[in-house]
């Protein structure tokens, strides 16, 4: 073995070497950093190696306390098994994919201002959003696309959706030969849709957990599992409540907004015969009976008409007894699904419960309500490791980052609301 001298590696360690002997004091990691600079400046000097072997070496032997695989190839010509190799591809490209940087577009107003917003720009996994949203839709009925007017797009462009009421027009008898005249559509408009960026808290693990928890529920399986409920109760919420002004417009929101004026609750005591159920904080069965009545016909025998409540609610129904304590059975389950008066239940956790002023449910016909997600590339699990106490501690960032918007689709105030709702009393 030749003993000639790496001088430009030696030079480089030296330099190195002399900036953190200037440091004082010096911090755990820089000591342990001198320590490894004094031990290759003396191996170096010695000959017979260079800088980018004992780099090398190194790098393998802090792979081997992570219980991680070395190089593709050994020192000794050895080939790294198809199970190692399989864990070394699946490990490098989580830890390499591109990191999602500081890199923002400006004031987020697509459907409010008629700004333009155009896809972030971020390199994430894309494979993993398909199965962050199918946690969603398990959580909120309005994720559904059985439910609602779904829109999965690639991107968050301002998108307009026609509408229109005609119900003011009528045929009308005529005569044989008779002079035809023309009327227009009622009423005509639009509804305009965005796309609202929503982004999990930061979650940081440890390359230790990668090895840890291989054998029963992998990091990312596991973080997809909590962020997709963060997700879900976040974007969730505003799709109910949301005010509009710097989130989405909610569906309750927009109801009120456009002229549907809540039925007043009677409370539950004609049922089970307590006064102390009252409007006020109660629901009975008289209140669903007035609600069905109100709504049109034709938005009762859409497939999409649903009772929207949360689970609190439900509960609360599922309990209601007459007088004699019997149980009423408003609620009935039909092949598998709840129901009252044979229309679906769908839960929203984030309707209010029966409360005092509070609207604890809605009849609606959900194709009259457009949810719009994005999945593009900018949607998934983005990558944390160069981000200040991720890298040098061994660590890694992961968030989610989701873009989602909801809007009622209808505006003709002279033709039935699509939905229904019931409000207590203060």
């Amino acid at each position: 073995m030749s003993n000639k001298i790496d001088r430009k590696g030696l030079e480089l360690v030296m330099q190195e070497c002399n900036e953190l002997a200037g440091k004082n004091p010096q911090t755990r990691a820089e000591q342990t950093r001198y320590a490894f600079l004094l031990s290759a400046a003396a191996t170096l000097r010695a000959g017979g190696i260079t800088l980018a072997e004992i780099d090398k070496e190194s790098h393998n032997e802090r792979m081997r306390q992570h219980g991680l695989p070395e190089e593709t190839e050994t020192r000794d010509g050895e080939y790294l098994s198809e199970k190692q190799m399989k864990r070394a591809t699946t490990f490098r490209s989580f830890l390499n994919a591109p990191e999602r940087r500081d890199m923002i577009e400006g004031v987020m107003t697509p459907h409010i201002a008629g700004g333009n917003y155009t896809s972030l720009g971020f390199f994430v996994p894309t494979d993993f959003f398909p199965k962050v949203f199918a946690a969603m839709k398990q959580h909120d009925c309005l994720f559904d696309p059985d439910i609602v007017t779904f829109i999965a797009s690639t991107n968050g462009r301002p998108m307009t959706i026609p509408l229109y009421g005609d119900t003011e027009n009528v045929a009308s008898i005529v005569a044989e030969a008779a002079t035809q005249t023309s009327t227009d559509i009622f009423q005509t408009d639009q509804a305009v849709i965005g796309a609202w960026g929503y982004k999990t808290p930061r979650f940081v693990c440890s390359m230790e957990a990668f090895q840890d928890l291989e054998g029963s529920i992998t990091v990312e399986s596991l973080f997809r599992k909590f962020s997709a409920d963060r997700l879900a109760r976040g974007i969730g919420q505003h799709l109910v409540n949301g005010n509009g002004v710097g989130q989405p417009f909610g569906l309750l929101p927009s109801l009120i907004a456009a002229g549907v004026v809540p039925i007043s609750a009677q409370g539950s005591s004609g049922n089970d015969g307590l006064s102390g159920n009252t409007a006020a904080n109660s629901l009975g069965s008289i209140d669903f009976a007035n609600a069905f009545a109100a709504l049109d016909a034709a938005y009762i025998g859409s497939p999409k008409c649903r009772w929207l409540m949360n689970i609190k609610t439900f509960a609360t129904l599922l309990n209601l007894s007459d007088k004699d304590g019997r149980p009423i059975k408003l609620i009935k389950y039909e092949n598998g699904s709840p129901t009252i008066y044979g229309i679906k239940i769908g839960i929203c956790p984030s309707m209010d419960s029966i409360s005092p002023s509070k609207q604890p449910v809605v009849l609606m016909d959900l194709n009259y309500w457009a949810t719009r997600v994005v999945t593009d590339d900018n949607a998934g699990i983005a990558i944390y490791h160069e981000a200040p106490g991720l890298v040098e501690n061994g660590n890694v960032g992961l968030r989610t980052f989701v873009r989602a918007d909801g809007r009622l689709l209808w505006s003709d105030v002279n033709s039935p609301a699509p939905a229904v709702i019931i409000q207590n009393h203060s």
